[in-house]
């Protein structure tokens, strides 16, 4: 990305979304009562949650134990994301299912190789296994080399590990899940998905395409054939995540508003600015015209610095248009409903 842009990600590195092996965050279905938006849309509207699962296995040269760990989910970040077709297509942005470190870091979208998901599962294991042995990382990381967070500390624990050749991967593999809820329940009905396609990194073009597969046949939405106009009314659907104490939720919320700018950047990829407040979690969910259509999915969250150091407004969102996802669709033979 270029780096005029401060962005503000729906990402939560680490232990912020996951307890090592069991995933914990809810999800929770409001009602609309819009005349313009129908509610029965939202059931098109999916919680995409990126993460890693593997087995680690961890020398403890305190206690003189070797130890195997499975890690049966950890989460690195959570977005939204809207179902394109019966059968289980789904659109998300890039960075939703990137690598979410060297994002924050670097501000550069990339997909997730063998060796970034080894280091979310070693950390994982790392985090798990302190509950086990809690001494340990006093014991390893001496000399004043602690510090005020406990993800800087199992980081700097997890790199001395590896160093020390005390920590080893057997198994490991990304794992995005999204939720997908057939009906209007507080439960939620967490599905594993595929990654089936992403826009080029090297031009910011911030969009995957993933697929569920199940017995059953989903409810998609439309895909707009319009290009955004300057003054027009849209409908932002997506799911942020909220904090109580050290409890996360996520649940399903809506955001109004109209289309004030357009923006093309370097590689000439155009994004579209609304003033439709979004908070972090809204990434990938989609922009809807009066006819329920998807113009866009949102890209970028709040606080972002536009293209050539222009200054887009705190609560002002960026989405990617329409042609993008249907490109996407046409170069993966995905058929798309197109109105």
């Amino acid at each position: 990305m270029n780096s005029s842009k401060k962005v503000i990600l729906a990402i939560f590195l680490l232990s912020a979304l996951a307890v090592t092996g069991e995933f914990l965050v809810t999800s929770i279905l409001e009602n609309y009562s819009s005349t313009n938006y129908s509610s029965t849309n939202n059931i098109s509207i999916v919680n995409v949650v990126n993460g890693v699962s593997g087995v680690v296995t961890i020398k403890d040269p305190s206690l003189n134990k070797i130890v195997t760990i499975n890690i049966d989910y950890y989460a690195l970040a959570s977005g939204s994301g809207v179902i394109i077709t019966k059968n289980g297509y789904i659109i998300t942005a890039f960075h939703v299912i990137s690598n979410p470190q060297t994002l924050e870091n670097q501000h550069i979208l990339k997909k997730m190789t063998i060796s970034d998901i080894n280091g979310y599962i070693e950390q994982a294991a790392v985090i798990e296994y302190l509950h086990y042995n809690p001494q340990l990382d006093n014991e390893l990381l001496s000399n004043n080399s602690t510090t005020n967070s406990q993800i800087e500390n199992t980081t700097l624990l997890t790199n001395l590990l590896t160093k020390k050749n005390l920590i080893t991967v057997n198994s490991g593999k990304q794992v995005i899940k999204v939720n997908i809820r057939p009906s209007k329940s507080l439960i939620s009905n967490y599905l594993n998905a595929q990654l089936i396609d992403v826009g080029s990194a090297h031009n910011d073009e911030d969009i995957a395409l993933l697929k569920v597969n199940a017995s059953k046949n989903f409810f998609a939405l439309n895909i707009s054939s319009n290009n955004p106009f300057f003054g027009e009314n849209v409908h932002i659907f997506g799911y942020p995540v909220t904090r109580n104490g050290n409890q996360y939720s996520i649940k399903l919320a809506s955001s109004t508003g109209s289309i004030i700018n357009k923006i093309v950047n370097n590689h000439d990829i155009v994004y579209y600015e609304t003033n439709a407040p979004t908070a972090n979690g809204y990434s990938g969910g989609p922009v809807l015209d009066k006819k329920n259509r998807i113009l866009g999915i949102i890209i970028y969250g709040i606080q972002t610095r536009g293209h050539f150091g222009s200054q887009i407004r705190s609560e002002d969102s960026l989405f990617l248009p329409s042609d993008y996802i249907i490109q996407i669709c046409k170069k993966n033979k995905v058929p798309i409903k197109i109105s």
